[in-house]
C-alpha cells in the first residue's frame, strides 16, 4: 500500500524516534557492560515501521547528507517519494523545536551568569580586606598565579585540541555512517556543545627540564558561525562547508612562569593574540593551517602552525586519530621566547642568545577516542613534539625533544 500521506501510527513512530538515541539502530553485541553503555534497544516488530523509525533517526542526525543507501531502505519499505519528504518534514519540525529549547536554556544560563558576576562585584566592593597590614602583591605576582591552569605551548594546545575536536568531529554521525558506508567519512560538525574535565602533562615550557601536570577544562561549542575551542579560542567561521572551514577568532598566546624559567630569566606572561585559520578536509584528512598575531602579552609575535590528521574508525565505538603538525615563529616571538638578553644573562649568567625567526617544532601526536554511551567520551591524547631551528640551541632550552599528554571525560550537549 503506497498512501500519499502518513497514517496516525506513523506520526506515533516519527514523534518517537526525535527522542530515540543512535544507539537503538546500531548492530547489538552479544556481551555488553550496561553500566558503561547504553542499554540496547529492541527494534519494531514491523519491519516497515522499523525501517521508518531508522530513516527519522539517521535524518534528524544528518539532514540531507543521509546516504543514498538509507534512502533506498526506505523507498524499499514502501515509502514513495511524497512520503518520504512528509516524514523530512515532520523530524524538521521536531528538530527546530529542540533547537529553540535548547536557545532558550542558553539564555537563562546567560541571565543567571550577569546576576551572579553582579553579586560578586558588589560582595566584593563591600567586603572588608581579610588582612589590613598585608603588603601589597607585586603585579609578577598575581600574573604568576593566575597562569597556573594556562596551556604552555603550542605543540601542547594542539595535543589538547585534537583530543576535543575529536569529540565532536566524530560524534554519533560517524558511527551511523560506518554502517551504511563501507569507507566512512568524517562529517562536517553540526551545533554542539562538548564540555568536560581533563588533565595534561607537559613541559613547563618548550625546552624546559621540569614538568607539570595541570586540570584543564574541555570545551568545544559551536553555534551557527560561532565557536569556542581551546585551540582556535573565541571567534567566528565566515566560511563552513563541508570541505573547508576558513574563521577568526581571539585565542591564548603561550608564555612561561617565573619560577619554571631558569634563574635570573624571569617570567614571559601570558597574552591574547588575534588567528586566522583555514581548514580542508578531504580523502578522510583534515589539513589545517593557521597564524596568530599576538597583542597583549610577552612576545606579541606572530606564530604559525600546521596540522594534518586522519580520523580511523575501528569500531563504531572506538576511534584512533594520528596527527602531525609543525609551527613557526618570527624573530620577536622567538627572541623573547627562547632568547637571552643583556639583563637576563647577568642575572642568570647565562650566555646572550638571540635565536631569530624560522621553524620552531614538529610534533607527532596520536589521539584514542572510546564513547561509553551516545553523549559520554574518553579521549586519550599522547605524543612527541620536537625543537627545530636555532631555537633547539637556546640557553634555556635543556631538552629539545619531550613528550607531553592528556586525558579527558566529556558529555555532549544536543544532538
Amino acid at each position: 500500500m503506497r498512501n500519499e500521506t502518513l497514517t496516525s501510527l506513523e506520526v506515533t513512530v516519527l514523534a518517537l524516534a526525535c527522542r530515540d538515541p543512535l544507539s537503538s539502530i546500531l548492530p547489538k553485541k552479544r556481551f555488553a557492560l550496561y553500566p558503561f553503555g547504553p542499554r540496547p534497544h529492541s527494534p519494531l516488530a514491523n519491519p516497515r515501521l522499523e525501517a521508518l523509525r531508522r530513516y527519522a533517526i539517521l535524518y534528524r542526525l544528518h539532514g540531507r547528507e543521509v546516504a543514498a543507501a538509507e534512502r533506498g531502505r526506505i523507498h524499499a519499505a514502501g515509502y514513495d517519494p511524497r512520503q518520504i519528504a512528509a516524514i523530512e518534514a515532520v523530524v524538521a519540525q521536531a528538530r527546530s523545536r529542540q533547537g529553540g529549547a535548547m536557545r532558550s536554556l542558553m539564555g537563562a544560563a546567560r541571565g543567571w551568569r550577569t546576576i551572579l558576576t553582579r553579586l560578586r562585584r558588589r560582595r566584593a566592593r563591600n567586603a572588608p580586606h581579610p588582612i589590613p597590614n598585608r603588603v601589597r602583591e607585586p603585579r609578577g605576582a598575581l600574573l604568576e598565579r593566575v597562569s597556573v591552569t594556562s596551556p604552555i605551548s603550542m605543540p601542547f594546545c594542539l595535543a589538547i585540541a585534537t583530543a576535543i575536536l575529536t569529540l565532536s568531529s566524530a560524534p554519533s554521525a560517524a558511527q551511523s555512517q560506518a554502517q551504511i558506508q563501507p569507507q566512512p567519512q568524517p562529517e562536517r560538525n553540526r551545533d554542539h556543545f562538548v564540555l568536560g574535565v581533563g588533565a595534561g602533562y607537559a613541559p613547563a615550557y618548550q625546552g624546559a627540564d621540569d614538568y607539570r601536570v595541570m586540570p584543564l577544562p574541555v570545551i568545544d561549542i559551536a553555534w551557527g558561525p560561532f565557536f569556542a575551542n581551546l585551540r582556535n579560542g573565541i571567534g567566528v567561521n565566515a566560511v563552513d562547508t563541508d570541505h573547508v572551514t576558513i574563521g577568526a577568532s581571539v585565542t591564548m598566546m603561550p608564555g612561561y612562569r617565573s619560577k619554571d624559567a631558569p634563574k635570573g630569566i624571569g617570567e614571559l606572561s601570558f597574552g591574547a593574540g588575534a588567528r586566522g585559520f583555514m581548514s580542508l578536509k578531504a580523502a578522510g584528512f583534515v589539513a589545517t593551517i593557521g597564524a596568530t598575531k599576538g597583542f597583549a602579552g610577552g612576545t606579541k609575535g606572530v606564530i604559525a602552525d600546521a596540522s594534518l590528521s586522519r580520523p580511523v574508525f575501528v569500531s563504531s565505538r572506538f576511534m584512533l586519530v594520528p596527527t602531525i603538525g609543525a609551527s613557526w615563529a618570527d624573530r620577536k616571538h622567538n627572541d623573547r621566547y627562547f632568547g637571552v638578553n643583556a639583563a637576563q644573562s647577568r642575572a642568570s649568567g647565562l650566555r646572550q642568545y638571540r635565536p631569530g625567526s624560522g621553524l620552531n617544532d614538529a610534533s607527532a601526536m596520536l589521539t584514542a577516542q572510546y564513547r561509553l554511551t551516545d553523549r559520554i567520551s574518553l579521549a586519550a591524547t599522547g605524543g612527541v613534539t620536537t625543537l627545530l631551528g636555532k631555537v633547539k640551541d637556546s640557553p634555556i632550552v635543556a631538552h629539545k625533544t619531550q613528550p607531553l599528554g592528556f586525558l579527558s571525560v566529556s558529555y555532549r550537549l544536543g544532538q
